[in-house]
């Protein structure tokens, strides 16, 4: 579904010629001008006179017509978009043109080439920023942008990637922003009306319907050789490349899903990640309590109401009188009638900040305060040890003189060549460790949030690139991590 290719902005419109509007002259009627004494040059000047006058007053007088039919003309459909179209967004950013060097994804290309641009959609999932799109929509850009639709543009951090779900998290730093509602897609029915927004080659916006053709689908990902994505929603909504990532809703205004693929050689046939997947998948992705920073001892179930299933002795949980087998009903005043919501709403908790609860035991509700607690950092520099790597802070000059697209990953400063010696090309110091899986690494900090929960004997997959003179070199390695 990933489209890449240039954009271009139209400006103008019907009506419009280089900026420039004409209109049509107005005279009167009847306009008798008497020639006096050398009166011809006069007339002509009284006469544009009077046309100017005319146009003026037709103009002045002009008001936008609104048909008086527009109230019933005014669908669901239409309901449904004008609600939540603000909360739909373009996914942007340059990326490596098929055909150019592997090295282009990270290093700047010699000569002047053009910028390819991608073009995906995405949905904003919790009013703080975070925005919901595929992962083959970002697994190939080198900076990730959103557009909003009141124009602002916006970087984009990859939070959590799911290849083989195809789902990504991005996080963007923008206020007043607009959050989906997630629906229910278990009692889909076949036939219902589906409204879907989009960003079809680059089309910002687009609005387009159908209905439930199908449910429980199976379906690959043409963009990911080895993905087979399933409880997909079928639908004969219009999809093209660039909708991927985009909010599928039900008449009532609710996110049933978003767009993953359509079948290219056929019409008609579009396919949707089903919100029952994503509200399985979300909770890991957010993982709140790591990437915020705090803890409170509490899990809940994977699905469905969020029902307490441990509570760590000692934790901020514990000190609050929860017990397995609760059932959280509110967090801050917030309803949350589902786990994936009781995520959500853990956002804006912070460490040493009571937090208000409207727990259900036996049936009967109560009310308890729970304070989260600073969570330690996971060090990064001693998760790097254990794959044989020692690293520091990639600074801004070393970035440029390496000719790096942008400053993102850390700097290797030692290697245990024994880890390595089996390898035809092996890492060196000097080398910058560009990306960790799918994500580009900040900082030794975030290197440490993305090996904290990698287990031995998981592959992982690294980049290195390296500077040797005027020659630019990019290693990918999939590496077993050790015990």
């Amino acid at each position: 579904m990933n489209s890449s290719l240039g954009y271009l902005a139209e400006r103008g419109g019907t009506g419009y010629t280089g900026g420039m509007r004409f209109l049509p002259t107005l005279l009167p009627r009847r306009v008798r001008i008497v020639l006096g004494p050398g009166g011809f040059r006069t007339a002509v000047l009284a006469a544009l006179l009077v046309g100017i006058l005319a146009m003026a007053a037709a103009d002045a007088g002009a008001q936008p017509l609104v048909s008086d039919t527009r109230a019933k003309r005014r669908t669901p459909v239409v309901e449904v978009f004008e609600t939540w179209k603000d909360a739909v967004v373009f996914v942007t950013g340059p990326v490596v043109k098929p055909g150019q060097p592997p090295t282009d994804e990270f290093f700047n290309p010699s000569g002047a080439k053009p910028r390819e641009q991608n073009v995906g959609t995405g949905c904003v999932l919790h009013e703080s920023g975070y925005v919901l799109t595929n992962a083959h929509a970002v697994e190939k850009l080198i900076v990730p942008v959103v557009a909003l639709g009141d124009g602002r543009r916006f970087p984009a951090e990859v939070v959590s990637v799911l290849h083989q779900q195809d789902l990504a998290l991005l996080k963007i730093e923008a206020g007043g922003l607009k959050a989906v509602r997630l629906g229910q897609s278990d009692d889909l029915m076949i036939g219902e009306t589906v409204v879907v927004i989009g960003n079809p080659h680059g089309l910002l916006f687009t609005c387009t319907t159908g209905v439930v053709s199908a449910v429980g689908r199976a379906s690959n990902v043409v963009d990911m050789p080895g993905v087979v994505l399933r409880d997909l929603i079928q639908s004969d909504a219009g999809v093209n490349p660039g909708s991927s990532g985009g909010p599928w809703f039900n008449i009532a205004g609710e996110m049933i899903g978003i767009t993953s693929s359509m079948k290219r050689d056929a019409e008609n046939i579009a396919f949707a990640i089903s919100a029952a997947s994503l509200r399985r998948a979300l909770p890991g992705m957010l993982d709140v309590e790591r990437q915020r920073g705090f803890r409170t001892g509490l899990a809940v179930v994977a699905d469905g109401r969020p029902v307490a299933t441990a509570v760590e002795p000692g934790s901020p949980a514990a000190q609050a009188g929860l017990k397995p087998g609760d059932v959280v009903a509110k967090v801050a005043g917030r309803p949350v009638p589902t786990s994936l919501d009781y995520h959500l709403a853990l956002i804006g908790c912070k460490p040493g900040v009571p937090v208000a609860l409207e727990v259900v035991r036996d049936g009967k509700p109560y009310d308890a305060s729970l304070t989260p607690v600073a969570r330690p950092k996971p060090d990064g520099a001693a998760l790097l040890k254990r794959l044989g790597l020692t690293a520091v802070a990639l600074d801004e000059a070393t970035a440029k003189a390496m000719n790096l697209r942008v400053r993102r990953g850390v700097l290797l400063s030692a290697v245990d060549a024994n880890r390595y010696e089996k390898l035809s090309h092996r890492p060196e110091p000097g080398d910058v460790l560009a990306r960790i899986g799918a994500i580009r690494p900040r900082d030794l900090d975030h290197v440490g949030l993305l090996l904290e929960n990698v287990k031995p004997g998981q592959q992982l997959a690294l980049v290195f690139c390296r500077r040797k003179e005027n020659l630019a070199v990019r290693i990918d390695m999939n590496l077993v991590v050790p015990p």
